[in-house]
Formats: structure tokens, sequence, C-alpha cells
């Protein structure tokens, strides 16, 4: 019985298989209820209650219920000495070194927030110290009247290099303050290690440059390895190294040490970045209030980026992966309130893990993937987004399974503008209430198995002027063999595998209308 036939094209290659019901038909107030548990998800106060709260709704759509705790590695010891030195030298010197990792733009910023002035950079070299030492070190040096201890902490009125053969350490109770007026910065050649202990920004403008404000770059073959610690008011400009926290080891050698940041608090912190370094790990962080992208990932290899909390976030992803990235773990992340986009991977990075994460209450897309290659989306709850949970565009070998993908007001999966070969795979996935489960044009080849569309009805499938609605996984919800409809063109049997075109049916009960369908190769109807 069916009210209505609309016919238009889709332009793709779909394998359609049999599908097993997960989840019961809800009714209205049942749906209603769901949805607003949904919501309120993000709204639990505590890390654990949300990971609980997760687990239980994804246990409940008989889905995995979340990412395991990555595993946290011991650090590796800070052992001070007393070779250390401190020394005022030309800022020339650290500024060659910055200019190599930075753009044109940023580093003329840098440059005027400095003001005019010579031999101002405070050197750290020749050995590891502590807080305690840093400040003792200076005492009788021209470096002194730059670095004083007050009630807030050890002050530094002048940037501060780590030199290549150098460390520095902070305790818990350690705070390291960067005088904003000032222009000052950390840039870490060597090492620098956080055992707690706070690095912030100050208050008020630098009259040189006002965009200006304090940031801590490690590059070169340095290292950054931070555990339970605090930054504040850090970042500035468009350039990834000023971001705020920047770990950039582009050169031919490796760095000496695996940079890690784990169990810390960032504080407006314009954006943390991995650039170009290779095996860093981001793990159980609370990141709050970035103004730009919040974790920026490119050309880095085997990153790992676990169990982290954002919110309040005012840039445009919370959480970016891009340039040729490769080998990615994007695991357990809580993800609420993206302006723009949740998590994007885009310009040719490869092999990226996006599992157990939840990302909700993005103005437009959770996931979108802009051309990439052996992505996989696996066992996310995406829920109540302003657009797609998943967009995907230039992409090939592509994963999305498992996921819980509920109430976002683009489609459930977005598929567009893929080459004619390009493989999407979407199976065990379940689906309730998006604007449709599934939309695309020039979708290339997309493979559906065993999601749930149940709750999703009646919009499953929509597309423009390529792509079509058509509810064939609700015809084969209790089929055993792959069926397809097809017209105008000639069918690729090959494992259930079909070219096809498809028809749009808008199903009203106890109305009759009459269908022609014309012949179909290898079907009969």
């Amino acid at each position: 019985m069916f009210d209505g036939l609309k016919t238009a094209l889709l332009t793709a290659s779909v394998v359609m298989l049999p599908l097993t019901a997960i989840a019961q038909p809800m009714d209205y107030a049942q749906r209603q209820e769901f949805q607003q548990s949904v919501i309120s998800l993000a709204e639990t106060q505590t890390d654990v209650a949300i990971g609980r709260s997760v687990s239980n709704l994804m246990r409940g759509l008989g889905l995995p219920s979340a990412a395991p705790l990555m595993a946290i590695a011991k650090p590796i010891v800070f052992k001070a000495d007393d070779a250390a030195v401190i020394e005022l030298v030309d800022i020339r010197l650290l500024l060659a070194q910055v200019a190599i990792q930075s753009g044109a733009r940023e580093h003329l910023a840098l440059v005027r927030a400095q003001g005019a002035r010579d031999n101002d950079v405070i050197l750290l070299r020749a050995g590891f110290a502590t807080m305690d030492d840093l400040f003792q070190l200076s005492r009788g040096t021209l470096a002194e009247d730059f670095v004083t201890q007050t009630a807030d902490g050890l002050v530094l009125t002048r940037p501060l290099a780590i030199w290549a053969d150098a460390g520095l350490s902070l305790g818990k109770t350690d705070q390291l303050i960067l005088d904003r007026p000032s222009g000052s910065f950390v840039a870490n050649l060597g090492w620098l290690n956080l055992s707690g202990g706070t690095i912030a920004g100050t208050e008020g403008t630098n009259t040189a440059e006002p965009d200006f404000r304090p940031f801590v770059l490690t590059a070169g073959r340095g290292a950054f390895t931070a555990d339970a610690a605090n930054f504040r008011a850090l970042g500035f400009g468009q350039a990834a190294v000023f971001g705020g926290i920047a770990i950039v080891n582009n050169g031919l050698s490796p760095p000496r040490l695996t940079s890690t940041l784990t169990n810390s608090t960032l504080s407006d912190v314009s954006g943390l970045g991995l650039l170009g370094t290779t095996g860093a790990k981001l793990i159980k962080n609370n990141m709050i209030g970035s103004a730009g992208t919040a974790i920026l990932i490119s050309q880095a290899q085997a990153s790992v980026v676990a169990n982290n909390r954002l919110s309040g976030l005012t840039g445009p992803q919370a959480i970016r992966v891009t340039a040729g990235a490769s080998d990615v773990t994007i695991s357990g992340n809580l993800v609420s309130g993206s302006p723009r986009t949740g998590i994007l991977i885009d310009r040719d990075s490869r092999s990226i893990n996006i599992t157990g994460n939840l990302v909700q209450g993005s103005l437009t897309t959770a996931v979108a993937v802009d051309s990439g290659t052996c992505i996989t989306v696996t066992a996310n709850l995406l829920a109540s987004n302003g657009g797609a949970a998943v967009t995907l565009s230039d992409t090939d070998a592509t994963t999305i399974s498992a996921n819980a993908i509920l109430f976002n007001r683009g489609a459930g999966v977005l598929v567009r503008d893929q080459g004619p070969a390009a493989q999407v795979w979407v199976a065990g996935n379940v689906f309730v209430g998006n604007r449709e489960a599934l939309r695309g044009a020039t979708p290339g080849q997309v493979a559906l198995q065993d999601n749930d569309f149940e709750n999703q009805l009646p919009r499953v499938f929509a597309g423009g002027r390529e792509c079509v609605v058509a509810f064939v996984d609700l015809l084969l919800a209790f089929a055993g063999d792959a069926k397809i409809f097809h017209a105008g063109e000639t069918t690729v049997v090959r494992r259930g595998q079909v070219r096809f075109d498809v028809i749009e049916i808008e199903i009203k009960t106890d109305v009759a209308v009459e269908i022609a369908i014309a012949h179909v190769a290898r079907i009969t109807f």
C-alpha cells in the first residue's frame, strides 16, 4: 500500500546485506525521554559519571560500551645537576630558531611584542635545572632583573630559551609566570618537564603587539613531558607554533624523548599542537575554553589522543588531524559544544582510528573526513549535533561501524564527492532520530550491513540531484539474501554487490498505487 511515488538517480555502487534488528521500536514518549537523556549526557559533572552514562547507553543499544582507558607510561625521571648556566643573550639567536617553525606574519608579531631591546633572552644551557635552580642561577647575572620571585610564583619578564643541552623541571608547587606585556614565552629545544606545577600567562596587554600572549614551544629535538600540570592564558595568532602549547619536531633527527601530556588541565589555552613529531601522547587531560583548534595533529605520526575532555570551546574544531598525519588514535574523548566541527580529518591524512568518543552538541558535524584514507569510525556516540554525525568527502577505505548515531539535525552519515571506486563500509550502527540515516551525492561504493534503522523512520535514505531516498534496508530487515531495486543500468553482481539507481517510496496505509517497473537485468520480480 503506497501513496505517492518519486524517482531520482543515485550514482553509486552499494552493497545491501541482510540486517539484524537491534533496538525495539519506541513510542513518542519513550523517544522524547531518550532524546532528553542523550542531550543531558555532557551536563554530568565528572568524567567518570559521563563515561558511565555513555557506557550504559551504548550497552542498551547493543553496542560496544566504551573505549578502554589508555595506559599511561611511567614518566622518565628528571635528574637535575649542577652544570646548568644562565645567560642573557641576543634575541636574534632565539628568533632565528623560532622563525624556522613559524609563518612570516606571526613571526613579525612575535618580534614586535619584544619591543626595541637588545641582549634580552634568558638562556638556560649546559645542564638540567629545577625552578629553584633557575632563580638561583640568575642571581649575579644580567638576567637577574628579569627573573623575579613573587607570591604568585617565578615571574619571567623576558623570553626563556632552554637550549638543546639543557632541561628545566617544575615540581608540584612550582609556578612559572610569563609576563604578557614584556613579550615573555618559553622556547624549549632541550627538555621541559612538569611533575605537577603551573605555567601561566599574565593579564595586561602588550602595547607593541596587543594580540600577543605567552606560549610554550618545543622544537628541534626537544621534548615536552607533563603530568598533573596546569596551563593558563597561553597562545595567540593563527600559527600553531604560537597557539599555546606546541611540539614541533620537523628535523631530520628524531626527538630525544617521546613527548607526553597527561592528567593535566589547560584553561584558556588557544590550542595544543603536535606538529611533525612522532609518538606523542595526550592522555586524560581537561581542555577548557580553547579559542583555536583545541588539539591539532599535523604531519605527525603515531600520535595518541585519548580520554581527554574538551569543552567550552570557541575555535573551529575540537580535534583536527591534517597535512598527511598518519597512524593516529583518537579514543575515549569527551567533546561537547564545539562551535563548528567536533573531529576533522583532512588533507590526505591516513590510518586514523576514531573509537569510543562522545561527540555531542557541535554546531555542524561531529566527525568530518575531507581527503583521507583508511579511516575507522567505531563505537562512538555521536549525538545532538547541528549537522551530520559523520561526513565523508574524497575518502577511501573508510569504515563506520558500531556507532550510536542519535538525534543529529543533519544526516547520520553524509557521503559526497567520492571517487567512483572509493569504498565506504557502514555496518552495525544504530540510527535514531536523525534528519535521515544516510544521504549521498556521488558517494562512490557504499556497503551497508546490520545497521538498525528501527527508530530512524520515516527518513532513512536521502540525496540531492544525484542521489535519492530509498527504504531499501527496511525492506531487507528480515531477508536472507541481498536485494536491490535497480532502474536503468546493468547490474554488477559480486557477493551481493550491485550497481544501482534507487526509487523513493513514501509508505502510507490503505492506499493502492500501481508501480510500473521496467526489466532489470539479473533481477526477477
